[in-house]
């Protein structure tokens, strides 16, 4: 009987090295794992140790999630909500504990009618070194309330202190992702999730590293000291310069430049 092209002939099949799905491998195949699979167990963790080299350190960021902390201070709101808190030991004898809420709904906050006033803020700890931030729950009432202690109006309504202007080049990213609850919260791989995060009103801050490797964090806002618009999304994650002005107020750094100042690089 003739075999049709292209069909296999019964007669020349050796059963031993024809490969069933529910059999027995063929002694050809059984010899090829053995010898491979050493070399893939090499490259794979060679290739593991190159893509992990190249990732950013997560940073020394901690969400404190196992516990509820209380911050007194005073309250302000712009140009993002935050709680000055008296501390003399401190360096400019106080900190600033930037407030945020749960998830990106920070822009939900009405905290103006308190504005300046001594309160105690319940919520959940973000930190790194020396920079704290405080999220709270944005539809519970209770983690707000009046604080009955003499703080000094100094601490609510500080004066800037204009350090210069400068140009500095880095990145934009959120600072609650950065702070600590993303380890890393920077690079193009946290885009989306920093935009969404500086849409729903978190705090922008600008990344910066010098060129003798100093690296500082400062908080962004317009050329006149206000929250930062939404015109600068575009270029959250990426690689910016800017020219604008370094302005101290207690002891955070402000870098003050319209939206429009901003470039990639």
């Amino acid at each position: 009987m003739s075999v049709r092209k292209g069909v296999i002939d019964p007669a020349k099949i050796d059963a031993q090295e024809m490969f069933i799905g529910w059999a027995k491998a063929p002694a050809v195949d059984r010899r090829f794992l053995l010898g491979a699979l050493p070399l893939g167990l090499i490259a794979g963790g060679g290739a593991s140790w190159l893509i992990a080299s190249e990732l950013d350190d997560p940073g020394a960021g901690a969400w404190l999630t196992n516990a509820t902390h209380k911050v007194t201070g005073a309250l302000v709101s712009a140009p993002y909500p935050m709680l000055r808190v008296s501390d003399p030991p401190a360096p400019f004898g106080m900190r600033t504990v930037l407030v945020v809420a749960q998830g990106k709904c920070t822009s939900s906050l009405k905290l103006a009618d308190k504005e300046g006033l001594p309160v105690e803020a319940s919520g959940v700890l973000i930190e790194r070194k020396d920079r704290r931030m405080l999220e709270v729950p944005p539809f519970l009432d209770d983690w707000l309330n009046p604080a009955f202690i003499d703080m000094p109006g100094a601490v609510a309504a500080l004066e800037p202190v204009s350090l210069g202007s400068a140009r500095l080049a880095g990145t934009i990213m959120d600072s609650k992702c950065f702070f600590g609850v993303m380890r890393p919260g920077r690079g193009k791989t946290h885009k989306a999730c920093a935009s969404l995060c500086i849409r729903g009103g978190i705090p922008p801050s600008f990344w910066v590293r010098t060129k003798d490797g100093r690296e500082s964090v400062l908080l962004m806002t317009d050329a006149e000291g206000g929250a930062m618009p939404m015109d600068i999304l575009p270029l959250v994650a990426d690689a910016v310069e800017a020219e604008g002005e370094i302005v101290r107020v207690g002891d955070l750094l402000q870098f003050r430049a319209d939206a429009g100042a901003y470039r990639r690089i």
